[in-house]
Formats: structure tokens, sequence, C-alpha cells
């Protein structure tokens, strides 16, 4: 479990700057969604906790992995379409 921690903290020194503030967005927005009443003030004795941040991290989090399989879901189905693209325009050549 500690190599996939020392891995995560590599993977992200390597951001570039438009990823960290995607990445930042993405877990300010999970904060927000979440606990709007807790930062709108609404009512001033129930604070934002550790556990409300852990959880918006968390979630956050998830929402990448999932767009980034997304992402790799399009680009194998574009070489997919590209790969049937050549292979039927050789048939028809060959014809």
């Amino acid at each position: 479990m500690a190599s996939a921690y020392l891995k995560f903290a590599g993977q992200f020194c390597n951001l570039n700057p438009y990823e960290l503030k995607h990445l930042s967005e993405c877990i300010l927005c999970k904060i927000e969604h979440g606990f709007n009443e807790k930062l709108c003030g609404c009512n001033s004795k129930v604070a934002l906790t550790e556990k409300d941040i852990k959880f918006a991290i968390t979630e956050a989090m998830q929402d990448i992995l999932l767009e980034l399989k997304q992402q790799e879901i399009r680009m194998e189905r574009m070489r997919l379409d590209q790969t049937r693209t050549k292979m039927f325009a050789s048939k028809k050549i060959a014809a």
C-alpha cells in the first residue's frame, strides 16, 4: 500500500501548472458542491471539518480517475475507427 502512495506522490510532482490548476478546481468544486451550506455560513455553528475535506478530496480524485478512463476509451475508439477505415479502404483498393 505504501508503494501506491509513493507512486502517487511521484506522479503529482510531474503535473504541469495546467494539470495542477485542474486538480485544484475539481477538489474545490467538490467541496463547494457537497458542503455549500457550511461554506455559506447559513448556520454559523456548523464548521467544515477535516472529515468533510477528506471526503471531498477522495470524491474529486475518483471523478478525475473516471474522467481519465473515459478519455482513454475515447482515444481507443478513435484508434479502432482509424484501423477499420484503413482495413476497408485497403480491401476496396485491392478489389
